[in-house]
């Protein structure tokens, strides 16, 4: 399997990926790819890993004399409620409003129905001590746990702290999160764990009413979600690269000034002379699928759209773009 088939294999099973590749030298092209706790990749990347991680978006960067282009994958994200309050049924509307695939939970049989939560897209009934771990590794996934009492908050900050995740927001005052807080130290959590949750939760917009509280909740969320930078990969793209397909992938490295498409915009040329996503359109790209066919391995190219070359590439914005070709 090639290291980008396990790129989207991961992908679609873990909502979260990382992947890097070496740009120069003798190992260039070589990539690893990797999640919170997992890695698939040679053994070169074992001393790079530890720094690889404090790279949390999409971008070049420098480890010792490596040059490192890093991307950050992320598929439809997903938002677990835990607890179906008063509180839980506008997040619930927001949150499907804004694109999340929407999990309700509670140990309350009659409170977690279709007639209360139209807009799930699941509906669970189950002590928050005994949460399934099919609800788990699903890593751009965003925890919301409401329950009605702080024994239901710690034992789903429990289960969620001890498995990647994209979020963890707990309701409740300060006094009642620091007791929770207190607790999950004791228990052994590390104080950078218990540190990451948002609690108290939501933006501090001052709200009152369950509708108000849940805007503040979501517009965390989003914010959050919205921090890193990540790549772009169409899903044709993907598709194409899982269905066996060989060519060669063109990558957006970098850009400055206004060039059409940002850093790890992803285009495949297959060999039957099919293309899949884009990496701007217009003479740049063009040019660059002209060139690709005579990439053998692994390539760096830069377009310099100053007003002199904008001009003969067909361009009027200007600015600079790095592109990697790569034949799979």
């Amino acid at each position: 399997m090639s290291a980008y088939e396990w790129l989207f294999k991961m992908l679609k099973e873990r909502g979260k990926v990382f992947c890097a590749t070496i740009l120069s030298g003798s190992a260039a092209g070589e990539k690893c790819i990797y999640t919170q706790d997992e890695m698939h990749g040679k053994p070169l990347w074992k001393e790079f890993l530890p720094e690889l991680r404090r790279v949390e978006q999409t971008e070049v960067v420098s480890i010792g004399k490596r040059e490192i282009f890093v991307e950050l994958f992320q598929e439809a994200p997903r938002l677990v409620i835990l607890g179906a309050g008063h509180v839980s049924q506008p997040v619930c509307q927001i949150g499907k409003i804004l694109g999340f695939d929407i999990t309700v939970v509670d140990d309350r049989e009659e409170f977690v129905t279709r007639d209360r939560f139209p807009w799930a897209d699941r509906l669970l009934c189950c002590d928050f001590d005994c949460l399934p771990e099919e609800m788990f590794g699903y890593e751009n996934t965003f925890y919301v746990a409401v329950t009605r009492g702080h024994q239901g908050d710690r034992a789903c900050a429990r289960r969620v702290l001890s498995h990647p995740h994209a979020y963890f927001g707990m309701i409740g005052s300060r006094t009642k999160v620091k007791i929770t807080k207190d607790a999950l130290l004791e228990e052994g959590f590390s104080a950078e764990k218990v540190e990451s949750m948002h609690s108290p939760i939501g933006l501090p917009l001052g709200g009152q009413l369950p509708e108000e509280i849940a805007v503040s909740i979501m517009a965390e969320i989003v914010k959050e979600k919205n921090r890193r930078y990540t790549g772009f990969a169409d899903m044709d793209v993907a598709n194409a690269v899982l269905g066996g397909e060989h060519g060669v992938m063109l990558t957006i490295l970098s850009k400055s000034g206004s060039s059409p498409r940002g850093t790890g915009s992803k285009m495949f040329l297959g060999e039957g002379g099919t293309s899949y996503g884009s990496i701007g359109g217009g003479s740049i790209e063009f040019t660059a699928c002209r060139e690709a066919g005579h990439v053998s391995g692994v390539q760096v190219k830069e377009y310099d759209l100053s007003a002199k070359d904008a001009s003969d590439l067909g361009m009027i914005c200007g600015g600079h773009v790095r592109i990697l070709f790569e034949r799979i």
